[in-house]
């Protein structure tokens, strides 16, 4: 599956798990029932544009910026994504060698069924911002699409949210509630180029490619998307942290910055970069447009990629769509 490199960066970034030993088993979700249930009925939270019922953990509130729930004062999380790939080649990565390279220890990996779909749970290890995290992650799926439920939690905080987090991830069940309209559930909007067409993205993202499908038909292809940061970052720097998350983009190869502008859009002060890049697999020169703009402790990610032959036509329609944002305001 040639799924364009942000996306893939961003499931990865989204999803990621696990183990030591990486023997298959079969887990029943049963018995991690009984755990939610002890003292109230499982009740659970419809997340239509994932797919996916969850059950909110006691102390969690229902997240702003993605699926799923959030506890700001353990920073910790439950967010569940829906990715358009078939389960077999989306955890293709989930190996010990593959996590590594991401910084991520993979402690452990058993197949799961879950909701009658074939899956897997997987925990991990991951150091973010100075802190060492634990992470639970439910992946099923068939042939056309693949679930991700991942839970995030401190790892100093195992002994009061491991079991109960494994427990909800484990719980998850297919929610098929229909879909809601592209673009209509995100928190923002923007004026879209009539080149590029909407498709549908991973959680509270707008997401355009050259025929609104994926994967894209070629790497040169256009690809634009805008996404909100899933949690709060204190930023020291932020035009570092801007340049710094633009060589985040781990499946393209970043070769050269050409310029970096401070931008204001929508009342949201930011940084405007354009950059040299290719892709690392085939050497194709592409050219990479990334807007960030922050907004007190969180931030929005526009990024947009072309192949260099066709750079002039596009690079005008990114710009003039990461000027249209504009964040819906309650």
């Amino acid at each position: 599956m040639n799924i364009r490199s942000t996306l893939t960066t961003i499931t990865i970034a989204c999803t990621l798990a696990i183990a030591t030993n990486l023997v298959p088993q079969i887990t029943s979700v049963r018995s991690q029932e009984k755990i939610l249930t002890t003292d109230r009925k499982l009740q659970y939270t419809s997340f239509p544009t994932a797919g996916i019922k969850l059950i909110r953990p006691d102390g969690f509130e229902t997240a702003e910026n993605f699926d799923g729930f959030q506890q700001s004062s353990s920073q910790s999380s439950v967010m569940a994504i829906m990715i358009p790939g078939p389960f077999a080649e989306v955890t293709r990565g989930f190996t010990a060698e593959q996590l590594k390279k991401r910084g991520m220890i993979l402690r452990s990996k058993e197949k799961i069924s879950i909701d009658g779909n074939q899956g897997i749970l997987v925990n991990l290890i991951q150091t973010a911002y100075g802190i060492e995290f634990a992470k639970w992650i439910v992946v099923f799926g068939n042939d056309q699409e693949t679930k991700i439920v991942t839970a995030t939690f401190p790892k100093d905080r195992t002994a009061k949210l491991s079991t109960v987090l494994k427990s909800v991830v484990l719980t998850t069940k297919n929610d098929l509630t229909p879909l809601p309209t592209l673009g209509s559930d995100v928190g923002f909007k923007i004026v879209a180029s009539d080149k590029v067409k909407i498709t549908r993205g991973m959680g509270k993202m707008l997401l355009y490619t050259k025929d609104g499908t994926i994967p894209a038909k070629s790497v040169e292809d256009p690809f634009f998307l805008i996404a909100p940061s899933f949690s709060q970052v204190t930023i020291l720097d932020k035009k570092q942290f801007a340049t710094q998350r633009l060589s985040q983009t781990r499946s393209i190869k970043i070769n050269s910055v050409t310029t970096t502008n401070p931008i204001t859009i929508d009342g949201l002060d930011g940084f405007e970069i354009v950059a040299d890049a290719q892709d690392p697999a085939s050497g194709t020169p592409l050219a990479m447009y990334q807007v960030m703009l922050f907004d007190d402790k969180s931030y929005i990610l526009i990024q947009g990629i072309v192949g260099t032959k066709i750079r002039d036509e596009y690079l005008p329609e990114f710009k003039a769509m990461a000027r249209s944002f504009q964040k819906q305001r309650k």
